[in-house]
């Protein structure tokens, strides 16, 4: 049997001429080729003058386009619309929690996971809804029924009484969060959300301290630990940062850094001592809101936009320092979806790529570093960086194609051309694209 017909026995399909990201290299490579495989995964990728296209394999010529990893969003909320950050009384919250519906819940996040999927976004954890519904999202994707992003869920999230995203589930000792963990683990949640401090979208939190103490967050750890299972933490309060490093949890979302006035942002290096000493991880999981973009949202910005923008200069500086003194880094959106309220900005799902921009733009990383916390680095974080986040032979082939050059203008990644997700094209310019439709092609581009 030669080469080129083994070759062909498992290449599904090239993609040949595009830049390549691969997150293996220092430097994009000019003019590659990627070959995908039968089995959903990457057979080769590099130079164009280094990997030959096998015979009658058929080719997508990607001159001029740039060839990345799918986006990573490490922390999400599927079930819900951006509604939710306009609660301002707890009155509203109950009202939120009332109209609470499981099967709508299911529906809706099924329409904002394809939303994401269509914008690039390939895989996403989804860091807590009021119900288990998806979980049974997740479920369905996974057994082909339904088209969307690789999802890890964490179900409900571990909170006190009256805490942060309190919807009737209180844990309010160390005994009962052990009973939770094991709970949540029963269920068959990926990992564990946990809110260690309060939170901007429940009227009535505290979001100047923490909610947990340090023996109830280590009992949460060695509980996760012990199932198999990672502990993610709400922490945007200093003190709750500090405790959350301490203890040693898995990844701190958000990372405020809120003082005991809320109007102050106070830094803490000694939590960055802590988070090195356990290994611990922070997600930078940041909200694009509309007021980071003046050219498009026209508004001045509001007293609460103010304040979270003096809070963002603070920390985005920090955010430099922990990286530096060897803290990994990696990039969520919090993203709730749809249409931000009273306004027809941001139809579609483009929070990540929102997200990048804000991180250049901004916050002063480079494009490729922007890239790599919404790609490799957040692979390394959830512990998935044996399947994706990287462009290399045998992992899988979730690929994003877009027109320009991201390093040049990182704005490029809103305007998604092809979404590849285990080596089948999953949506075109916007577009899911459904098994057997027109658009499919036979799975390929």
């Amino acid at each position: 049997m030669s080469l080129t017909t083994a070759y062909l026995e498992k290449v599904l399909w090239a993609i040949v001429g595009a830049q390549l990201i691969d997150n293996i290299r220092s430097t994009p490579v000019q003019s590659s080729v990627v070959l995908i495989g039968l089995d959903g995964r990457i057979v080769s990728a590099g130079p164009s003058e280094e990997v030959a296209v096998p015979e009658g394999v058929p080719t997508t010529h990607a001159s001029g386009m740039t060839l990345l990893p799918g986006l990573i969003d490490a922390h999400v909320h599927l079930v819900y619309d951006k509604t939710l950050y306009t609660i301002s009384s707890a009155e509203a919250y109950k009202a939120r929690l009332l109209a609470r519906n499981p099967e709508r819940e299911l529906v809706r996040a099924g329409h904002h996971a394809q939303m994401a999927l269509a914008a690039g976004v390939t895989t996403v954890r989804d860091c807590g809804a009021d119900s288990f519904s998806v979980l049974a999202l997740r479920d369905a994707i996974n057994a082909g029924d339904f088209v969307g992003p690789r999802i890890l869920a964490s179900g409900r999230p571990i909170t006190t009484t009256a805490g942060h995203i309190y919807s009737g589930w209180g844990v309010d000792s160390a005994q009962e969060v052990r009973k939770a963990v094991r709970f949540l683990a029963g269920e068959r949640v990926d990992f564990i959300k946990m809110m260690v401090s309060g939170g901007t979208t429940t009227p009535g939190t505290n979001i100047t301290r923490e909610q947990y103490t340090l023996e109830e967050v280590r009992a949460a750890i060695q509980e996760a630990h012990r199932l198999g299972l990672q502990l993610a933490v709400h922490a945007i309060s200093t003190d709750s940062i500090r405790l959350a490093a301490e203890a040693g949890v898995d990844t701190i979302e958000h990372c405020s850094w809120i003082g005991s006035d809320a109007r102050t942002t106070v830094t803490d290096a000694t939590a960055v001592d802590w988070m090195v000493k356990n290994g611990v991880r922070v997600d930078h999981a940041i909200v694009p809101r509309p007021y980071l973009f003046p050219e498009e949202g026209g508004a001045p910005p509001t007293a609460e936009e103010e304040w979270w923008l003096r809070m963002l200069k603070v920390r985005w500086p920090f955010l430099k320092l922990m990286r530096e003194r060897g803290v990994p880094v990696f990039l969520g959106t919090d993203a709730a979806f749809g249409l931000w309220p009273g306004t027809a900005l941001w139809p579609g799902s483009q929070e990540m790529a929102r997200a990048l921009e804000i991180m250049v733009q901004w916050a002063g990383f480079s494009p490729m570093e922007a890239i790599a916390m919404a790609t490799l680095e957040t692979a390394r974080a959830l512990r998935l960086d044996g399947e994706i986040g990287t462009i290399e032979p045998g992992k899988r082939a979730d690929l994003i194609l877009v027109a320009r050059d991201p390093l040049k203008d990182i704005g490029t990644l809103r305007e998604v051309e092809m979404v590849f997700r285990d080596g089948r094209l999953v949506a075109r310019r916007g577009q899911v694209v459904l098994p057997g439709s027109p658009m499919d092609g036979g799975s390929k581009p």
